[in-house]
């Protein structure tokens, strides 16, 4: 006659209520409750690869780069011809012929871009990004701020490893000057330690997938350890837009609006020199916005078009953004820095030549 001990009966108890309730759609309990219920009903180990699957996904997902629409690159950039070629060379063609770049031992420069405000600095980094195809990341001087010792520091380190992380990443830091300004004899001097911070980020960053570009309105201000080959390769000028090109962002600021027929490109390039891009773009909009009000004050007549004279009328009310005085100083500032460009002016100290 065989005896059951305390033990086995009240295992076995256990086991005849857990196939009477056992239902993993009906129960409101955990992961690790019903593998213990199905481990007791069926004595078989949990399956691994329903613990994995959700994680190889997520990983998936992280590592695929986001489907971008609308993405022109270059179309969206008018004028600046010797600029896109410059980049072309130098930047987009490096990375996508990789192979062939390994073979001579070239990586993508690291560029800086200087000049007047409103010349479309940044929208130009942001469309080489796009034109090559790669993550983009824009940093600008809040985003390293800190309250805390050395916060910024690990900031700056943070920022950097992010783009290793999501490599080729191009990291565009706008307003460089206010990041990397010119050290001070002050050992104490936190700033010091921040932009010692940088000169380690920025040395051979290409090797890593990191590309770097950066703009400013004063690159008198910054650092001048910063501005050493392998840290900041080449320091390129951007220029107020010449006659051309702002024929060009007419024509493209309105190829999507309605105008009227016959819009004298040149009469409006001619009349806005002086101007840079960021004051067309605003002529643009002040003119649509006058048409839009003309269209909605009698909405049983078509839509108004955008006139030739209502983008004079504009453009004889709208003072340029950059005066000559800080254009002269900005030909000063050219002089030290792209001393060799062929456009670049030479000065005297007080007045030009």
């Amino acid at each position: 006659m065989n005896v059951k001990t305390n033990a086995e009966m009240t295992e076995q108890r256990v086991q005849s209520h857990a196939c009477m309730v056992y239902d993993e759609s009906r129960l409101n309990c955990t992961i690790g409750e019903k593998e213990w219920l199905r481990k007791l009903t069926t004595g078989k180990p949990v399956e691994k690869k329903e613990q994995t699957a959700p994680v190889k996904v997520t990983a998936e997902k992280e590592n695929k780069r986001p489907e971008r629409k609308d993405v022109h690159g270059f179309r969206d950039v008018a004028g600046m011809d010797e600029l896109k070629q410059l980049v072309t060379e130098g930047f987009i063609n490096v990375l996508n012929n990789q192979e062939c770049a390994k073979a001579f031992g070239i990586t993508p420069p690291s560029l800086l871009f200087y000049g007047p405000a409103g010349c479309g600095k940044t929208f130009f980094a942001e469309k080489i990004a796009e034109e090559v195809g790669i993550n983009f990341m824009k940093i600008v001087p809040d985003d390293l701020a800190s309250t805390l010792v050395h916060g910024t520091q690990e900031k700056i380190g943070e920022v950097f490893r992010k783009a290793e992380r999501k490599a080729p990443t191009l990291i565009f830091f706008d307003e460089f000057d206010a990041m990397v300004p010119q050290r001070t004899n002050d050992d104490h001097n936190c700033q010091n330690g921040e932009i010692n911070e940088f000169l380690c980020m920025l040395n051979n960053a290409a090797e890593k997938g990191i590309y770097v570009m950066a703009a400013t309105n004063h690159p008198e201000r910054i650092d001048k350890a910063v501005l050493r080959t392998g840290r900041i390769d080449e320091i390129i000028y951007i220029d107020m837009p010449d006659a051309e090109a702002r024929e060009s962002l007419f024509r493209l600021a309105l190829s999507k609006l309605p105008k009227e027929e016959g819009i004298d490109y040149l009469r409006l390039a001619d009349l806005t020199q002086g101007y840079n891009c960021s004051d067309i773009a605003y002529i643009v909009k002040a003119t649509s916005r006058m048409a839009f009000n003309t269209s909605i004050k009698d909405k049983s007549r078509p839509a108004a078009s955008i006139t030739q004279h209502q983008l004079e009328d504009v453009i004889a009310r709208k003072a340029p953004s950059v005066s000559s005085k800080d254009l002269r100083g900005y030909e000063r500032i050219r002089a030290e820095f792209s001393a060799k460009d062929k456009e670049c002016k030479k000065y005297t100290v007080g007045f030009p030549v």
